[in-house]
């Protein structure tokens, strides 16, 4: 599928050069768009965005292939190329190249960090009558980007055998993709699909996941309190936590329950935030990647530093609870990730 997208007033979207990825295998091909918006300089600013979006991409190249050069494109408001700016235009450009040259066997992956939002809706498909938003970078003269919007952007095109998985850490990014159906946990202790939406907008033949921090009446944690130091978004910790603990083969159902487990045990049951260092394998991958980012150039003390500093502003977990969304109901207990 070889198409260009634009959104109403807009030229047809080209992709910079800096996007174009290098040429990848004919089929099975990886492609990522991480964003982290970390609002610096003003009375928003976040403290672990940044952190996030540089664990997610090392979780990415290390645990689930995207290795093939250009196949990840980072947008972060402290870049210094305009065009990888995490700006409402450099995001909606992303997500153009994202979905460009869909192959079936193909894996998409999106990332966002930084605030989330809600709205009065106004084409009546919310059932609690609330649009979910996210807020780039520049979101005071840009405007916020609708979960309408990323739906009709990373959703509906989605190919025939092409997955979607999409990793949205932010207030009220429950249903951030107006993905019909969210698992909900039983009594029981077992997950089943609820219909969330008044209007199913489905894919173009694609499977399309999507993690959402918490539910759409929550707020999500920006805090340091998960590694005893370091500042991350707590949904995107847990979401990494569950994949280094139980490995990438588990299925979608295993991940949300760990995910939630993780949150559930930070929170203390009220008791408050406390954990003296990074769990299990979370913390050797943060070693690895201080490694890793000592090698580029800067001293492995100063990567040290780096990964200490990984979250997000202070934020009590309270009663977050992270869901999981889908354009069908896959059975969760069956599907392994297909990431």
């Amino acid at each position: 599928m070889n198409q260009h997208y634009s959104t109403p007033g807009q030229a047809p979207y080209m992709p910079p050069t800096t996007y174009s990825p290098a040429p990848q295998p004919q089929a099975g091909r990886k492609k990522a768009l991480l964003i982290g918006c970390a609002y610096p300089g003003t009375s928003q600013a976040l403290n672990g965005c940044i952190n996030d979006v540089q664990c997610i991409e090392y979780c990415l190249k290390h645990r689930f292939g995207f290795v093939q050069p250009g196949s990840i494109v980072v947008l972060r408001d402290d870049q210094r190329s305009k065009d990888h700016v995490s700006t409402r235009a450099n995001i909606v450009r992303g997500i153009q190249w994202l979905m460009q040259d869909q192959r079936p066997g193909d894996s998409l992956f999106f990332h966002f960090s930084g605030h989330g939002s809600q709205q009065a809706d106004t084409t009546g498909d919310e059932l609690d009558g609330q649009d979910e938003t996210i807020l780039p970078t520049d979101f005071n003269s840009a405007g916020v980007i609708v979960d309408d919007e990323l739906n009709a952007m990373m959703v509906r095109p989605l190919a025939p055998g092409v997955t979607l998985h999409a990793l949205i850490d932010a207030c009220h990014s429950g249903t951030a993709m107006d993905l019909p159906y969210r698992a909900k946990q039983g009594s029981d202790g077992r997950f089943a699909w609820k219909l969330k939406t008044r209007i199913v907008k489905g894919t173009s033949g694609g499977t399309a996941f999507q993690f959402g921090a918490c539910k759409d009446s929550q707020v999500a944690a920006d805090t340091n309190s998960m590694s005893g130091s370091a500042y991350t978004g707590a949904a995107t910790y847990s979401f990494i936590d569950a994949v280094e603990r139980y490995g990438t083969q588990q299925t979608y159902a295993s991940l949300l329950q760990h995910m939630m487990e993780t949150l559930r045990k930070q929170a203390g049951g009220g008791g408050g935030l406390s954990m003296p260092a990074l769990p299990g394998g979370l913390g050797s991958m943060a070693g690895k990647l201080a490694g890793a980012l000592g090698g580029m150039g800067g001293t492995t003390g100063a990567a040290v530093g780096l990964v200490s500093s990984f979250l997000l502003g202070p934020g009590a977990l309270g009663g977050q609870v992270p869901v999981i969304c889908c354009d069908k109901q896959v059975d969760l207990y069956a599907a392994r990730l297909a990431i």
